[in-house]
């Protein structure tokens, strides 16, 4: 990886702290639409391990700088991109080897374990792609 002091002493200055400005802003609105805030976009906060894990670097791609904004966690594609009906395989989930599936309670407020042959699944939250919107000045 290339660091910015790096890429700010081979390059111009101001493109390599404009780049990065302008990733530091996505990486803010992303984490903001994580928190819920933001239309289309619902509050599921658990842990906010998701929300602290995304993260901007400098890099230089064939000699030129460049910003990548991600995340590193497993589950955030799931998030991104949903899961169940509203996943790219637009079908309920299933459970492969039981009769039923099963959830913890205590999140929805009853104790013990929540059972159930299917479920739809979790609308998608994109919001990597919404917040390129805050790249633009």
């Amino acid at each position: 990886m290339v660091t910015q002091a790096q890429l700010v002493g081979r390059y111009r200055a101001a493109q390599a702290k404009d780049l990065y400005r302008r990733g530091l802003k996505v990486q803010t609105r992303a984490r903001l639409l994580l928190s819920g805030s933001g239309a289309g976009h619902p509050k599921r906060v658990d842990t906010g391990h998701l929300r602290s894990s995304v993260q901007v670097q400098l890099r230089q791609v064939l000699g030129s700088p460049a910003v990548r904004i991600g995340t590193n966690v497993t589950y955030s594609r799931y998030v991104h991109d949903g899961t169940g009906l509203y996943g790219p395989r637009r079908r309920k989930i299933r459970p492969k080897r039981a009769k039923a599936l099963r959830f913890k309670g205590a999140r929805y407020g009853k104790r013990g374990y929540i059972y159930a042959h299917s479920v739809k699944g979790m609308k998608p939250n994109h919001f990597l792609e919404d917040a390129l919107i805050a790249a633009k000045d």
